[in-house]
């Protein structure tokens, strides 16, 4: 870890992100998440454990502010607390950020800058590249800084120590969809896995491919360089690097990217099969070998444990931090500000209220159906007008046990019974229920969550898509291997 720098009214260090995560990770919460509104899935992409994070602190050890350097040559993530800004704190963050790439051996670095904050960057040596574009919901422009190289290579080893193997040539890793990218997948895995490393043909598709999440590593010039797989029970596999990117670090981003999206699903750990061979790649992202022997002794076990504590507790926002009592209303598809809910009441608010503006689909996830929020007539005519309205409106329910619902009597298993055609429960396969949480979506738009069923603590966006289609694609594959229980249909007398 670099030395502390003295800069007039604040300090900046090098920090790492395991040991100061907490920290940088409040900063960040605060500037981007309840300032900027930025959606916890965009602030929160998997990959500050492979960039190099700084911290800089007020005279009296408060932190203030903080930026990051991925490994592409990529700066960001630059947040200021407002009451610091016009301090030069940011140009001192900024100038470490490149004096940190200078030393790594980077040629030039990039950043991705909000439009309003383009003269603070080219007071900075950085110049536009390209046309303007959104990000998050902001106007964004990219912008490139040449950095001058150091005249001697050994200056460079002293000035970082032991240099990490880190990929000069840039690539971006981000999620795609199988129906969309699924051809080009199969090919880099009959070219990586079935051709160069001899595995079984079996590896270039199967059953689980249609609802796993994908990941791909792209080149500068648009070529699929590299490619992952994640079940939706927290198992990575089929990780695939083209032989002429290895060892620049692709197969590690593939690995976090996955990480970061499990954690997002608040899996407990992960899990991988992948040849012996990997393990030292597999090491390097945090996963061990597991005890458990592989059937063939040439491929093994991975597991990572996950930590549990959420960085991005989100904060209030727009509500001016109430606790939603049904007071005011969100437009689904529309207000993307995010709700804290605390409480039973607001739960219970929220659910009626977001499946009120449903036009074509209900999809509830609920361990237990909790007769607090969903056994009332309010939910029940509304879920009953949006059942009848045409043959393409659903209303679909997933649960873990129907003993309760049946035996206490469920207005919503009573309309499912009167509309089975339009409205349908099915209990959850067995190997699906390792997580106790519960969900709501509607119209593939607005998210109702909490982590834990029996604890009244999550909250509630009546427009993020993304985080609507990630919950959407669990629900579908569990609804699809759902279990018809007889006890759930029509009695016969």
């Amino acid at each position: 870890m670099a030395r502390g720098l003295e800069l007039r009214q604040f300090d900046i260090r090098e920090a790492s992100w395991s040991q100061d995560r907490q920290v940088l990770s409040s900063i960040r919460g605060i500037v981007f998440v309840a300032e900027q509104m930025v959606s916890r899935e965009d602030e929160w992409d998997g990959r500050d454990e492979d960039a190099w994070h700084w911290l800089a602190t007020d005279p009296e050890g408060k932190p203030v502010a903080t930026a990051r350097l991925l490994p592409e040559g990529q700066i960001g993530r630059m947040a200021v607390l407002e009451e610091y800004r016009g301090r030069g704190v940011g140009t001192a963050l900024l100038d470490q950020a490149c004096e940190k790439a200078r030393q790594l051996g980077f040629r030039t670095v990039f950043l991705h800058a909000q439009t309003h904050a383009l003269d603070f960057y080219r007071a900075g040596g950085f110049e536009p590249d390209g046309e303007t574009f959104v990000e998050a919901g902001i106007a964004h422009q990219r912008m490139t800084r040449t950095l001058a190289p150091l005249s001697d290579e050994v200056q460079r080893v002293l000035a970082t120590g032991e240099v990490p193997d880190v990929a000069l040539q840039g690539f971006d890793v981000a999620e795609v969809s199988w129906l969309e990218q699924g051809k080009i997948i199969r090919k880099v895995r009959e070219v990586v896995l079935v051709r160069e490393l001899g595995l079984d043909p079996d590896q270039v598709e199967d059953d689980l491919d249609a609802g796993a999440l994908h990941w791909q590593a792209q080149s500068p010039d648009q070529e699929t360089i590299g490619v992952i797989r994640m079940s939706l029970d927290g198992v990575i596999s089929h990780l695939a690097v083209s032989d002429a990117h290895r060892h620049q670090g692709i197969g590690l981003a593939l690995l976090e990217m996955a990480v970061g999206k499990a954690r997002r699903f608040d899996f407990r750990q992960v899990s991988a099969l992948a040849p012996v061979a990997l393990a030292p790649l597999f090491e390097a992202a945090g996963f061990s070998m597991s005890e458990r022997t592989a059937a063939d002794k040439n491929w093994h076990e991975y597991i990572r444990l996950l930590e549990m504590d959420d960085p991005f507790d989100r904060p209030r926002t727009a509500a001016s931090g109430d606790d939603y009592e049904g007071d005011f209303v969100y437009r689904l598809g529309e207000d993307d500000r995010i709700v804290l809910l605390r409480k039973e009441p607001e739960f219970a608010n929220i659910v009626l209220e977001m499946c009120r503006q449903a036009s074509a689909s209900i999809r509830i996830w609920s361990p237990v159906l909790e007769h607090k929020l969903f056994d009332n007539n309010e939910l029940r005519d509304v879920c009953s007008v949006l059942a009848r309205r045409n043959k393409y409106t659903r209303v679909e329910i997933l649960i873990y046990d129907s003993h309760r619902i049946v035996k206490n009597g469920h207005a919503l298993l009573e309309l499912s019974r009167k509309l089975p055609s339009s409205m349908g429960i099915k209990v959850v396969d067995p190997e699906l229920r390792q997580l106790n949480q519960e969900f709501v979506i509607v119209d593939g738009l607005g998210l109702i969550y909490r982590h834990d069923h029996e604890v009244f603590e999550g909250y509630a966006s009546f427009s993020d898509q993304t985080e609507a289609s990630r919950f959407t694609r669990m629900f579908s594959a569990a609804w699809e291997g759902g279990i018809l229980d007889p006890n759930l249909r029509r009695l016969r007398i």
